[in-house]
């Protein structure tokens, strides 16, 4: 019942059932009862997560910069009384 024949099919087979919600260990269970060996199993898991990172990435929104400009307040003028009666 093997039905991976090379690295491209496992990480298909890895991404498939990742992102349907199957346990990553489960799947490794099965891959290794069926006699796939290991590296080649963990070789897929690990190109199927990083796929699957890339694809999320690119799905976000990014977020735009928002950028603050402060402005000096200008100097209060003093009022026509104060200068008259030089108040502070």
């Amino acid at each position: 019942m093997r039905e991976i024949e090379s690295r491209k099919d496992m990480v298909k087979f890895f991404e498939r059932n990742l992102e349907s919600g199957r346990d990553a260990g489960e799947l490794y269970s099965v891959l290794l009862n069926q006699g796939y060996i290991k590296s080649m199993i963990n070789e897929g898991y690990n190109q199927a997560l990083a796929n699957i990172n890339k694809r999320k990435q690119k799905d976000e929104i990014p977020q735009p910069k928002i950028e603050i400009v402060t402005t000096s307040t200008p100097e209060k003028k003093k009022g026509f009384f104060s200068r008259l009666f030089k108040r502070d």
